[in-house]
């Protein structure tokens, strides 16, 4: 009786310890239409940006799949396809105004849509990757 005991009290252990408990919740994923995404880093380089400018940013509206943003200097339209893990930006249009200090932002950013292939969405991070995979461009939300 004794070591019958003895294996019950072991077995309600094992078992105590396969009890899942919840953890925290894992971050929402922000939805890649109708979200307002700004850059953070572009081609490997951290964004910074500059006290009362007006920041780089798209947003994907899924009505006749436009995109539309701003560059750091010029505003940006145009059209993608997106799949499931596939997006690509075209016919994109942009203003002609003279930005001398956010040029190079602005080459970076329209450099890293037009190399887009894909994309990945974790938590509020979402990623433009080349054809080969690179990361052209890391983006986050913003609601």
């Amino acid at each position: 009786m004794h070591g019958a005991l003895v294996q019950l009290l072991a077995t309600l252990a094992v078992l105590a310890g396969c009890v899942h408990e919840p953890g925290p919740k894992s971050p929402a994923t922000a939805p890649l239409l109708e979200t307002y995404w700004r850059p953070v880093e572009i081609e490997g380089k951290a964004l910074v940006s500059r006290p009362g400018a007006r920041e780089p940013h798209f947003l994907l509206s899924a009505e006749r799949q436009r995109v539309r943003g701003f560059t750091g200097c010029n505003i940006v339209t145009g059209g993608f396809e997106q799949g499931p893990e596939s997006l690509h930006f075209k016919s994109l249009a942009i203003t002609r105004m003279a930005c001398l200090p956010e040029i190079d932002i602005e080459a970076r950013f329209l450099s890293a849509l037009n190399a887009a292939a894909s994309y990945r969405i974790a938590g509020e991070t979402l990623e433009l990757r080349d054809k080969d995979g690179k990361v052209r461009m890391r983006l986050e939300a913003r609601r």
